[in-house]
């Protein structure tokens, strides 16, 4: 329901698999990450807090989650790069906040 991945000049690959997803932590410093979420899912929100200072974040979600980005980025950015994905609107809509600091990085959202 919760992790917490740290990389320093180096990398980190985690699959997420929890079907009680809350809230996570990634933090990287000249290092990167890549978090899969393609199997995991959650109800209502989940949070996501991101640190990274020149290191870069790849994030894979199902394509039927929304994203919401609350992140200060200096030299950063999030770009979310699924295609287009519209579903009937329902209680049980799935929300992701990723919000963080981002300094010379940047956060990619993908799914597959």
């Amino acid at each position: 329901d919760h992790f917490e991945s740290t990389s320093i000049f180096g990398g980190v690959k985690k699959h997420i698999i929890s079907k009680n997803f809350k809230e996570g932590e990634i933090t990287c410093f000249m290092g990167g990450a890549e978090i899969n979420f393609s199997q995991a899912d959650f109800t209502g929100k989940a949070t996501l807090e991101v640190t990274q200072v020149f290191g870069g974040t790849n994030i894979v979600v199902p394509p039927h989650w929304e994203i919401q980005t609350d992140m200060t980025a200096v030299f950063g950015g999030v770009e979310d790069k699924r295609p287009a994905y519209k579903e009937p609107v329902t209680a049980e809509n799935k929300v992701l906040l990723i919000r963080g600091t981002s300094i010379f990085g940047g956060i990619e959202i993908n799914s597959h």
